[in-house]
């Protein structure tokens, strides 16, 4: 019984001793299954990783190369881009084959043609996409491969557009920019309120309204010649161009007044697209040859330029806006005329200008400066926004001298002179001697004090108190204006006037008016104070700055998108300088 009993003990033991020797080999399975598994899993991240190499290889080559691919089957590309090579693809670094080497193992990759390559002749954006193979090669330790791996890695690059913003303008309803010399505007492109006729006023070739900046069509000149300048009136806009020492002005928006200057007028006319102003005939023919057009400026359905000196106009002159002849007569010009000089406290016969008056969407008043630092205006003299120190309610056919104001070195006017309105609020801003001076309508504090008259108005230059430092530019809009100054060495934008749409960019709701210059808002929710102001401008009920990075801030109403963030309507009216967006860098971006 004994012996039986040690028999079955021997026989039980032996069993599990052979399933636990089954468990216990079934667990060096799964470890050494779940040793190799990790083993690959670390093999495959290292191929991924020296596929990122390659990818940064390629972008660092083609940023070198104006985003233009520069290896490969592409002319003057050797062969696929790998750690030893250039960007060319030719073996440069014969000692750097590989990302990593040991005695184990080392790593590499190989970069061949792009995926996919675009540019944007436009704003000449590029994006690019790239696919980088990397490989792992596991060795013995004396230099034979034992197994590879790989993996192929995706970069999507892009670069954004060279964006230069050097200019902006407002118009009714709409804002313009000079971006990377080309033209783009946004905001109303169609018919204004009760007005029967469609405008074109974007330039893009449709009538369609846009909240995001839409790029004019380039014709003429504009194609290969260099934008110099832009302004932007009521319901038109012109630019100034540059092309093989030739410059040309082409118009596009409302030609019911001949405002485009193409020999064309009438009801319902308009071009979507830019057309070219005729040059005056005749013996003044030779003012617009060659580069002699050196400055362009318009205001409600006006336009004029500089030429060899003089000024012209043409468009509308039923209050005198052409500055030619006389208010009614001729009615209107479809092409250039040479403004009125001589007589009594007018513009001399023999006066040379070098600027002319920026804003006007509405105003009806022009100005210009002439090499003596003086300013001569004529046009809309109602509310004595010509500042001569008198009324005249036919308006003002002859450029007359601006009152007691010496050394002026930059001037603006805007506003309108609707019938409905308590206070017209047409006026204009000059400064003299680095000091900032307003005359005309003065009721909603837009020439920075109110006047004793009824309607509120100055008939003569009143200094704008407040401002610090040396005034550098001057921009006003509708109803209010806006300074750039230089305070101690850092510039700075102080505005004034009617706040209700945003228009002074405080970033205050609580302003209605201001006859005192306030500040723009500067910070996070303002213009970068990060960066200087370049340039500064107004129009209608808005305000827009191009800073140092050449990015565009504006604030004020954007009832038809005139920001420029990609909003609309009154409810988005920006009480403090916003950003447009397009002017944003695209981030490049990995794809796996």
């Amino acid at each position: 019984m004994i012996r039986q009993k040690n028999g079955y003990s021997l026989v039980l033991i032996v069993l599990m001793s052979t399933f636990i020797l089954a468990l216990l080999a079934g667990a060096m399975r799964v470890v050494t299954q779940s040793y190799v598994y990790s083993q690959e899993e670390y093999y495959y991240k290292l191929a991924q990783e020296a596929g990122e190499a390659g990818t940064a290889y390629a972008n660092a080559c083609l940023d070198s190369n104006g985003a233009e691919q520069s290896w490969g089957s592409v002319p003057g590309g050797i062969g696929p881009l790998r750690p030893e090579t250039n960007c060319k693809g030719a073996v440069a670094f014969p000692g750097n084959r590989y990302v990593f080497e040991n005695s184990k193992l080392r790593t590499t990759f190989e970069v061949g043609n792009l995926e996919a390559s675009t540019r944007s002749a436009a704003l000449s954006a590029a994006t690019a996409q790239i696919s980088s193979t990397g490989r792992v090669e596991i060795t013995n330790g004396s230099g034979t491969v034992l197994k590879t791996y790989t993996a192929v890695v995706k970069k999507s690059v892009t670069w954004p557009a060279d964006i230069d913003a050097t200019r902006t303008v407002s118009g009714t309803y709409r804002t313009c920019a000079i971006l990377s010399n080309n033209v783009w505007c946004w905001g109303n492109n169609d018919k204004y309120e009760s007005n029967e006729y469609t405008m074109g006023q974007l330039g893009d070739g449709t009538t369609v309204s846009s909240n995001v900046p839409v790029k004019v069509r380039s014709v003429g000149d504009m194609r290969n010649g260099k934008i110099i300048d832009i302004f932007a009136a009521q319901f038109h806009s012109c630019v100034l161009t540059e092309f093989s020492s030739v410059r040309k002005i082409y118009c596009w928006g409302n030609n019911k007044f001949g405002q485009l200057g193409n020999g064309d007028f009438g009801d319902g006319k308009y071009s979507s697209v830019p057309v070219e102003v005729k040059p005056p005939t005749g013996a003044l023919a030779a003012d617009f040859a060659g580069n002699n057009i050196s400055a362009i400026g318009g205001t409600g359905d006006v336009s004029c330029a500089i030429a060899a000196g003089k000024v012209y106009c043409w468009g509308s002159n039923n209050i005198g806006q052409l500055g030619y002849g006389s208010p009614g007569s001729p009615k209107s010009s479809a092409t250039p005329v040479r403004i009125n000089s001589g007589g009594y406290n007018r513009l001399p016969n023999n006066y040379y200008a070098t600027k002319l008056s920026t804003g006007g969407s509405r105003s009806e008043t022009m100005c210009v400066i002439t090499t003596e630092k003086r300013a001569y205006c004529w046009g809309q003299a109602r509310f004595g926004q010509l500042g001569i120190g008198v009324p005249h309610y036919s308006g003002y056919g002859s450029a007359t001298r601006v009152k007691d104001l010496e050394d002026v070195t930059d001037i603006s006017q805007d506003g309108y002179t609707w019938s409905g309105s308590p206070d017209y609020v047409t006026h204009t801003c000059a400064i003299a001697a680095g000091r900032v001076y307003c005359w005309g309508g003065a009721g909603r504090g837009q020439a920075g004090s109110p006047g004793s008259d009824t309607p509120k108005k100055h008939i003569e230059p009143r200094l704008v108190g407040g401002l610090p430092g040396v005034a550098l530019q001057v921009e006003v809009g509708i109803a209010h204006s806006c300074a750039l100054v230089n305070d101690a060495g850092t510039k700075k934008v102080y505005c004034w006037g009617d706040n209700r749409l945003g228009q002074l960019g405080t970033n205050r709701t609580d302003i209605q008016y201001s006859f005192t210059p306030q500040p723009v808002n500067v910070g996070p929710n303002g213009l970068p104070a990060s960066e200087r102001v370049v340039s500064l401008s107004a129009g209608a009920n808005r305000g827009c700055a191009i800073m140092s990075d050449k990015r565009s801030y504006c604030w004020g109403l954007n009832d038809t998108g005139q920001i420029g963030d990609g909003t609309s309507g009154s409810e988005n009216n920006r009480f403090s300088p916003t950003e447009s967006l397009f002017l944003r860098p695209v981030q490049n971006r990995y794809i796996y």
